[in-house]
């Protein structure tokens, strides 16, 4: 898994290298960067299955923008996605857990890098852990 893999594992250290009152800028950063290791892991993922170039796999990576990323994830989180032609289709159950994962985490990642008035704690960052921890072993688990 590479990058996201250790942006998973440094978001973990983040929020538990400091012991049992950790700083806020080491829980905002275990947040932002836990939502990063996610971007980065469907991006790796999205970008193995291209069988052109390295130079043009890169571009492909370089490609993906946060905000397209997240307005798809919020039609995909959804049971039923309505494609371009009106059709209700159901959309599988691993995919909408991914891509709610992907929603929550980037709006975490907003609230945790801009918004100071929202303290962090252990708890909160823990509990966001695990259930990245989850949503991250759901794409893991299903390779391509």
């Amino acid at each position: 898994m590479g990058l996201a893999h250790d942006l998973l594992q440094q978001a973990d250290h983040l929020a538990t290298y400091e012991g049992v009152n950790p700083s806020q800028a080491s829980l905002r950063r275990a947040v932002s960067t836990a939502y990063y290791a996610l971007f980065h892991l469907l991006v790796q993922d999205a970008a193995m299955r291209w069988t052109g170039s390295s130079e043009a796999q890169t571009g492909i990576e370089r490609g993906f923008q946060h905000g397209s990323m997240k307005n798809t994830s919020v039609q995909f989180r959804k049971q039923i996605w309505q494609d371009w032609q009106g059709n209700q289709l159901p959309v599988p159950l691993a995919i909408q857990k991914v891509a709610g994962a992907f929603v929550d985490l980037q709006e975490e990642r907003h609230t945790a890098d801009y918004d100071n008035h929202d303290q962090w704690t252990v708890t909160e960052v823990q509990a966001a852990s695990e259930h990245r921890s989850f949503r991250f072993s759901t794409v893991a688990i299903h390779p391509h």
